[in-house]
């Protein structure tokens, strides 16, 4: 499953990342239908990962993995035939959200307790690498020709579905829950779990609220080009997939209490890392600030996944999953616009740093809060 998520991941990285915000600068289209398109495509995939829990124990993971890889096919298919047409390319977005949900919760619901920290490490190692080599070989080929190669996103969902017809999925059990029920369901799914809405949600703002200013915070204020910026970013992601990979693990072999020290300290430092940036004007020192804050990323991310797992009642980590992803999702919309409006009414890029190291630090306080009193009320009983 991991191979088949990253090919998924690596469609999706190939048409949102890359095709999508390629064709403004070689076709007439406009940047507002692309920017319409990646809006709706986050829409879409937060959407369906509200209910897709639900979903894939009504009708199980075969029906709705099977379906999820046709509207892949389809959505990147009929790019082929309309490279460049508005409509399509907004259908294809939304269809392409829809289609790679299921996926993603099938595989944090089936990470083994044990080897949470090291797995979940895997888990993402599969999704940023997906995404990141996506948009790059994409890059490569929209410069040969802007459409001319649009047939290989469509290839690498085929070639993900015909793997899942070789891998075995179990969920932790099948129900046929009336809608309504369902529906309650999910309101006491979130009230369980409102400690960890904060974290779902603005981690996701934080971070996405800087990519709006970052390419001008790149060109504008350090002064570099085009390749030393995607450099910089290529470094952050190698430092986060080395992490993941590597370090993860670590989790797994202490105790509850390295982990909240792991998510504390993670959050400091992008509060301090992020504070950083504003002050930099040398790309060799972002470069440095970029794998170190890949690298704490790297894992941090496995870490609260961790801490999340552990709230979750087992039986119900397909709903639950689910909830958390649309949540985290809905973060990530909000977070671009956020930035946006910063740093165009304050006239300063700087002004969106400082929001995003902002949410970090009160993230730090109010977990750190709540990580002293759980470990106190659990020395006392």
């Amino acid at each position: 499953m991991l191979v088949i998520l990253f090919l998924m991941e690596f469609a999706r990285g190939m048409y949102v990342l890359s095709y999508v915000n390629y064709l403004p600068t070689v076709t007439s289209i406009a940047v507002a239908v692309t920017s319409a398109a990646l809006s709706i495509h986050f829409i879409s995939d937060a959407a369906t990962n509200f209910v897709i829990g639900f979903l894939l124990k009504k009708f199980g993971t075969k029906l709705v993995l099977t379906l999820g890889f046709l509207l892949a096919f389809i959505s990147l298919f009929l790019v082929i035939w309309f490279p460049t047409n508005p409509i399509v390319i907004i259908f294809s977005a939304i269809m392409l959200g829809i289609a790679v949900s299921p996926i993603w919760v099938i595989m944090l619901s089936s990470v083994e307790e044990a080897q949470r920290g090291k797995q979940m490490g895997y888990v993402y190692f599969a999704w940023l690498l997906g995404l990141l080599v996506g948009w790059a070989f994409m890059n490569v080929l929209v410069k040969l020709h802007p459409t001319r190669f649009a047939f290989m996103m469509s290839l690498v969902v085929v070639i993900a579905w015909v793997l899942y017809y070789f891998v075995d999925i179990k969920l932790t059990n099948y129900n046929t829950k009336p809608v309504s029920e369902q529906l309650g369901q999910i309101v006491n799914v979130m009230k369980r779990h409102l400690v960890l809405f904060p974290g779902i949600l603005l981690q996701g703002a934080s971070i996405s609220a800087l990519l709006p200013i970052l390419p001008t915070y790149a060109t504008k204020v350090v002064g570099v080009s085009t390749i030393e910026y995607t450099i910089a970013i290529a470094i952050g992601g190698a430092g986060c997939a080395f992490s993941m990979l590597f370090l993860s693990k670590i989790i797994d072999k202490n105790s509850k209490g390295f982990m909240y020290a792991v998510i504390f300290t993670g959050f400091i430092l992008f509060t301090a890392f992020i504070f950083g940036l504003s002050l930099v004007t040398n790309i060799l020192i972002v470069w440095i600030v970029a794998i170190f804050i890949g690298l704490m990323y790297g894992i941090l991310l496995p870490a609260w996944n961790t801490f999340m797992a552990g709230q979750i009642d087992p039986a119900e980590q397909e709903e639950t999953w689910g909830v958390f992803n649309s949540v985290q999702g809905f973060g990530s919309m909000i977070g671009p616009l956020f930035g946006g409006l910063i740093a165009q009414f304050s006239n300063g890029l700087n002004n969106t740093f400082y929001f995003s190291a902002a949410i970090f630090l009160v993230l730090a306080i109010f977990y750190g809060v709540y990580f002293v009193k759980y470990r106190g009320k659990a020395n006392r009983f």
